[in-house]
């Protein structure tokens, strides 16, 4: 498939907001509900509309391509991580860090939750887990019947019995995410659609949007919390023709970005990375501003999320290129 620069873009301006989702300070749950929604999950749309069953001979030539582009940098950043973390990082973190045992991390390694020390690793391990539950229904099912089956494993979790095993490798969020990634699959003609061409189409887009992020806003503070959170995914589908509309408005206007391509190539190294590098930035702070200098500044937030965007990028791209077996990858490819 010829690379698609709103794609790009897509990844970009997502991967921008999981960064400002994770900057201090936090704030109430709707305003974070919408900001993380816009986020994390919009990756999952993306993946969707780039599977292709059409090119995997079998099920297990399938998984050996997910495992190696999703286990094997789930596996080295979390080794380098885990060991940063024994040597200084539960020092750094403070007494609560120090009273987790040193094999917790390891025994959510396995779970694919590694909460400890690389939280939002969570994000493969979902995508992992929701592209091997999706892969059979896929093959079986044709036309929009996967995203039938999709939307209702996700609500179905409003009556899924609440047992610890569930969230193995995040297989609640797969089941809640999956309608995300069926409908950018199922629904790739009708996402060539979604841009400004009529002003028709580009009202409705809005008026969807509106609904969306109205829902994401609003929801948490006046409907029960878990309902809310299952209803989510939906929201985020109303919104994702807006959003993919202006992406592909910044490719008529600007083109093919280059910063935009490489954030998204490189995006698992800034999912690994974010979360460290706004921790150092954030001890710096406190000890030159004082600790409450992020308690209440939503422009401190912006500012401190775009300088971790741009220090990661120079790294993000030695690690593609110097040190590609980290993400599964080889010299050759990483150097194209």
């Amino acid at each position: 498939m010829k690379r698609q620069a709103w794609l790009d873009y897509i990844k970009f301006i997502a991967m921008t907001l999981v960064v400002v989702y994770h900057t201090p300070p936090r704030y109430d749950s709707a305003h974070e509900a919408a900001l993380f929604n816009m986020g994390a999950p919009v990756f999952f749309f993306a993946a969707g509309y780039l599977f292709n069953i059409a090119k995997q001979k079998n099920f297990f030539t399938f998984l050996r391509h997910r495992a190696r582009q999703i286990l094997v940098p789930y596996t080295t950043f979390f080794i380098i991580f885990y060991a940063l973390w024994l040597v200084v990082g539960r020092r750094m973190a403070g007494p609560e860090e120090q009273a987790i045992d040193v094999l917790t991390p390891l025994w959510q390694f396995v779970q694919g939750t590694p909460d400890v020390v690389l939280g939002p690793f969570w994000f493969l391990a979902a995508l992992f887990t929701m592209q091997v539950i999706y892969y059979p229904i896929k093959r079986y099912l044709s036309g929009h019947w996967p995203l039938v089956v999709a939307l209702l494993l996700s609500v179905g979790l409003l009556v899924m019995p609440d047992v610890p095993w569930f969230r193995y490798w995040n297989l609640d969020k797969a089941f809640l995410y999956v309608p995300i990634y069926a409908f950018g699959n199922c629904c790739r003609p009708l996402v060539e659609k979604f841009d400004f061409a009529t002003p028709a189409r580009s009202l409705l887009w809005i008026a969807l949007a509106v609904l969306g992020l109205g829902f994401l806003i609003v929801a948490p503070l006046n409907i029960d919390r878990d309902v809310a959170y299952v209803l989510a995914p939906e929201a985020v589908i109303l919104v994702l023709p807006l959003y993919t509309a202006v992406c592909k408005w910044l490719e008529d206007r600007c083109g093919t970005s280059r910063i935009a391509q490489t954030v998204a190539i490189t995006g698992i190294t800034y999912l690994a990375l974010q979360n460290y590098l706004i921790g150092v930035i954030k001890i710096v702070a406190a000890k030159l501003l004082g600790p409450a200098v992020l308690d209440d500044s939503i422009l401190l937030k912006i500012v401190i999320a775009l300088v971790v965007m741009a220090v990661l990028y120079p790294l993000a791209i030695f690690i593609e290129r110097y040190l590609p077996f980290l993400l599964g990858k080889g010299y050759r490819r990483a150097r194209k």
